[in-house]
């Protein structure tokens, strides 16, 4: 599967320790719209273009998907994936209930059996913090990979997380960044 990847936000790998600004489910920042305005134009131009845009549920890449797709013709979907999510470290990749997320993004079809709280919980009340485990994420990505590998379109564009697109792929990319990639799944 060929994919096409956007980093969702203005911002670097988290570095230890980390400090949780308590800002949930958090938004571009000026400079990320400006990263992702860029990014439009060459996500019209992609070639072969995407067939369907998957990108995670939290409001920052719900925002970048949405932007930075505006050029590719029409039909094209943008879908929600949870397993696209960020690992859970801070309280920014809490997310927010589906039905809320489909009201302030109605171009982004939310799957009808995404769970009403779809970020890692650990069990506890769906705001609280709890880290997700390695283990915990690695098993998702391999869901992710199953997924993905069970998709009939062959050409997809992610839009996604620092760590998520490492792990698809071997490598970092930096803010805004658009890069292609033979995903082996």
């Amino acid at each position: 599967m060929t994919a096409y990847m956007a980093l969702h936000k203005y911002g670097s790998p988290h570095q230890e320790p980390l400090r949780d600004p308590m800002l949930y489910d958090t938004v571009l920042t000026k400079e990320g719209q400006r990263l992702v305005a860029a990014l439009a134009p060459a996500v019209a131009a992609l070639q072969p273009a995407p067939e369907l845009v998957l990108t995670s549920p939290l409001t920052r890449c719900l925002q970048t998907a949405v932007a930075a797709c505006q050029g590719l013709r029409h039909g094209v979907r943008i879908e929600a994936e949870p397993l696209l999510r960020e690992r859970l470290t801070l309280s920014s990749e809490v997310g927010r209930p589906p039905e809320e997320l489909a009201r302030d993004f109605p171009e982004v079809r939310f799957p009808p059996d995404m769970e009403h709280v779809w970020w890692y919980t650990e069990g506890l009340e769906p705001h609280k913090v709890a880290r997700e485990p390695q283990p915990v994420y690695e098993a998702r990505l391999e869901r992710l990979r199953c997924s993905l590998a069970s998709r009939p379109q062959r050409c997809v564009l992610l839009v996604a997380h620092w760590g998520v697109l490492q792990a698809l792929t071997g490598r970092g990319l930096e803010p805004g960044e658009l890069a292609s990639a033979e995903v082996r799944l």
